[in-house]
């Protein structure tokens, strides 16, 4: 009686053993996949924003160069009163 309730219990647990396995071996591949799935549509979002701002960059680098051009004066002017107040800023006289 005694060996027969001891290798029902023995049933038992191992049942349930491999029950729990097996669910949170699908969970765990449901999460891996989830996760698989965030990062894919992160990097292709992320390769989205690079290159609008890769292309945005080109554009205001461009007009940039084309201000200049026109107007060498203004820039150089410009310039050349930008690098003078960062020149004050950085030369302290204790």
């Amino acid at each position: 009686m005694v060996k027969d309730t001891i290798e029902r219990t023995k049933d038992f647990v191992d049942e349930n053993i491999d029950r729990a396995k097996e669910y949170l071996g699908d969970s765990y591949k449901k999460s891996q996949e989830h996760v698989d799935d965030l990062v894919g549509d992160a990097n292709k979002q992320w390769r989205g924003v690079r290159a609008q701002v890769s292309s945005q960059w080109d554009n205001v680098s461009g007009e940039m160069v084309k201000y200049v051009k026109r107007n060498s004066v203004v820039s150089l002017t410009i310039a050349a009163v930008i690098g003078f107040l960062v020149g004050l800023l950085f030369s302290r006289r204790d």
